[in-house]
């Protein structure tokens, strides 16, 4: 369990950059641990892999784990706050992309 600000987690739910992050929270940088902790080993080839990845896996899973960020407007959200994050579901390298089972196990835990 890894614990990481509500500001984090409601940007990339939203795919919006909060107002209270600042330096590398802001980039994809920022962003790579949250990847790595929700699914372990996880590989992409690219800046555009890494896209596909947030928007596949990591906002549906995030949405899914904190339903509450999914409606906390902008105004409302406390970068003070921090919510504990969990390994969702490991990646042996490009599994995601090359693995069909993966992406039924992964749309059976989005259930």
């Amino acid at each position: 369990m890894t614990k990481y600000n509500e500001a984090l987690i409601w940007s990339a739910i939203h795919s919006e950059i909060h107002p209270t992050l600042s330096g590398r929270e802001k980039t994809i940088e920022g962003y790579m641990p949250l990847v790595s902790k929700l699914f372990p080993g996880i590989d992409y080839y690219s800046i555009s892999g890494f896209n596909q990845v947030m928007q596949n896996y990591v906002r549906p899973t995030l949405s899914k784990l904190f339903p509450n960020l999914v409606e906390k407007s902008v105004e409302t959200v406390n970068r003070n706050k921090t919510v504990n994050v969990n390994s969702f579901l490991p990646s042996k390298g490009y599994e995601h992309l090359d693995n069909p089972k993966w992406k039924k196990k992964l749309e059976a835990l989005l259930k």
